[in-house]
C-alpha cells in the first residue's frame, strides 16, 4: 500500500473531521463518542499549526485521508516536558504500515519540539494497538481498572509511556 505522511492542513478539516467520527461510530477505540463540529475541528487543526505541532496524517495516492495522530503537550510548566498521544486509522487499512508510520513521524516532531515523553491511553482490549505501541517502545505504566463503562461493558484503561 502506498501512503505519504504529512501534516493535516484546515483545507483537510471535512476528511479529518470525518475520519475521527468514522473510529468514533465503531465505538471500541476512542474514549469518547461525543462528536465535535467542524468548526471545532478546524481551530483544532489551527491550533495544532500555532504551536509548531501538527496532527500527522495518512494520505493514499489520490489524496484520501487514511489515518492521524497527534498530540497535546502538558498545559503548564510542571507537565510541559511531557505529551499525551492520540491516533486513529481507517479499519479497512488497519495492519498495513499505516499506524506505524504515523508513529514514526509523531516521535521525531516530538523529540523536535523538546517533548521528553509521549503519554497514552488505550483500552485493554485493544490488543492491536497495544502491540503496536510495545512494539514502537512504549511500556505500560499502569491500569485504570474497568474505567470505561458502555453499553454495560467494562474496559480496562492501560496507561502507557515513551521517554524520547
Amino acid at each position: 500500500m502506498n501512503f505519504n505522511i504529512r501534516a493535516i492542513r484546515v483545507e483537510d478539516s471535512a476528511a479529518y473531521h470525518s475520519l475521527v467520527n468514522e473510529v468514533k461510530d465503531e465505538r471500541n477505540y476512542l474514549f469518547s463518542t461525543l462528536r465535535f463540529s467542524l468548526e471545532d475541528t478546524e481551530k483544532y487543526i489551527e491550533h495544532h499549526e500555532a504551536v509548531s505541532s501538527p496532527v500527522w496524517g495518512a494520505f493514499d495516492e489520490e489524496g484520501v485521508l487514511l489515518g492521524w495522530i497527534d498530540f497535546n503537550r502538558g498545559n503548564f510548566s510542571e507537565i510541559a516536558h511531557t505529551a499525551t498521544l492520540g491516533m486513529g486509522v481507517k479499519k479497512q487499512f488497519r495492519g498495513q504500515g499505516i499506524g506505524s508510520a504515523l508513529m514514526d513521524a509523531c516521535v521525531k516532531s516530538a523529540k523536535s519540539l523538546g517533548i521528553e515523553k509521549l503519554e497514552l491511553e488505550v483500552f485493554a482490549s485493544n490488543t492491536a494497538a497495544r502491540a503496536l505501541y510495545i512494539k514502537k517502545g512504549f511500556f505500560e505504566e499502569g491500569i485504570r481498572l474497568k474505567k470505561r463503562k458502555f453499553e454495560d461493558n467494562y474496559d480496562d484503561l492501560v496507561c502507557m509511556g515513551l521517554f524520547l
